[in-house]
């Protein structure tokens, strides 16, 4: 991870090695087969937001935490080329509900 961007992919495969857990253990916990979980840690497939909560569980990670820099990452890898990428964030966040 640089400057505060994490890949997934192998943020889960060093989480995954760390704890000695099987890739069966991690995709069966996350609802998916082996292969989908092997591309992820490979980078040939994104982690889904859907699987985020699963994910904080099975590592004990702080969900919000984990949420937030997959969102940034997402955003971040999707649109920071554009040239009023950090309007339109400021846009957005100043219009967001209370």
């Amino acid at each position: 991870m640089n400057q505060g961007k994490i890949d997934f992919g192998v943020f889960l495969h060093e989480l995954r090695t760390a704890r000695n857990f099987s890739q069966k253990k991690v995709a069966d916990k996350l609802g998916i087969d082996i292969s989908l979980l092997s591309k992820i840690e490979h980078g040939e497939r994104q982690v889904q937001g859907h699987m985020l909560k699963a994910l904080s569980e099975i590592f004990d990670l702080d969900y919000r935490m984990l949420q937030i820099k997959f969102l940034s990452k997402k955003l971040q890898d999707q649109f920071s080329d554009e040239p009023y990428f950090k309007d339109a964030i400021q846009d957005c966040i100043s219009n967001l509900p209370k």
